[in-house]
């Protein structure tokens, strides 16, 4: 378990050495299998999110997500996971694809780790069109608490499909607002 010293900074001290950041991770929306999205399936493989901690092992508070959606726009309701695992999400064949199911009778078959290591979710009802090319939505005030794997300053995020929607090809930007300690 941690240890929290609460005496090992002044309170100046400690409010002057939060970091904020804004980490911008564009995630690969492919959906070729079948055309529309079924609730349940994978929207897009294990993402890196480079430095989203401090220090190795480090923790940081995810205040905020904007997902942009663009090319093919979707607007349909999603999560996203974010977790301290690097583990691709694996199926039958080695390796997940979109549109392979993650929830209720899957396809996917990773090892426990890539759940256990989950810092939290984040549910996008949908996204408000914003022209013909793009879509977005902000989910603020998060306070989901993350932690990095020992060795690393990275954390990692996955998507899964909660609608009907026909994914085709777009771009999804996951614009990711973190406090650092």
């Amino acid at each position: 378990m941690a240890e929290t010293d609460i005496f090992k900074y002044s309170a100046n001290e400690r409010l002057g050495k939060m970091e904020v950041d804004l980490i911008d991770v564009v995630c690969a929306v492919d959906e070729d299998n079948g055309g529309a999205g079924t609730v349940g399936d994978l929207l897009f493989q294990v993402t890196e999110i480079p430095n989203a901690v401090a220090v190795n092992g480090g923790s940081a508070l995810l205040h905020s997500v904007t997902a942009i959606s663009s090319g093919t726009v979707v607007t349909g309701a999603f999560d996203i996971v974010i977790t301290s695992d690097s583990t691709a999400l694996v199926d039958e064949s080695g390796d997940a694809e979109t549109g392979d199911a993650v929830t209720a009778s899957p396809d996917i078959d990773s090892p426990a780790s890539v759940i256990e290591n989950t810092c939290g979710f984040v549910t996008f009802g949908s996204l408000t069109t914003v022209s013909t090319l793009a879509a977005a939505a902000t989910k603020s005030n998060l306070g989901i608490v993350c932690k990095a794997e020992s060795g690393s300053k990275s954390l990692y995020v996955w998507g899964i499909v909660n609608n009907t929607t026909d994914y085709a090809e777009g771009r999804l930007l996951l614009r990711l607002g973190f406090i650092k300690d």
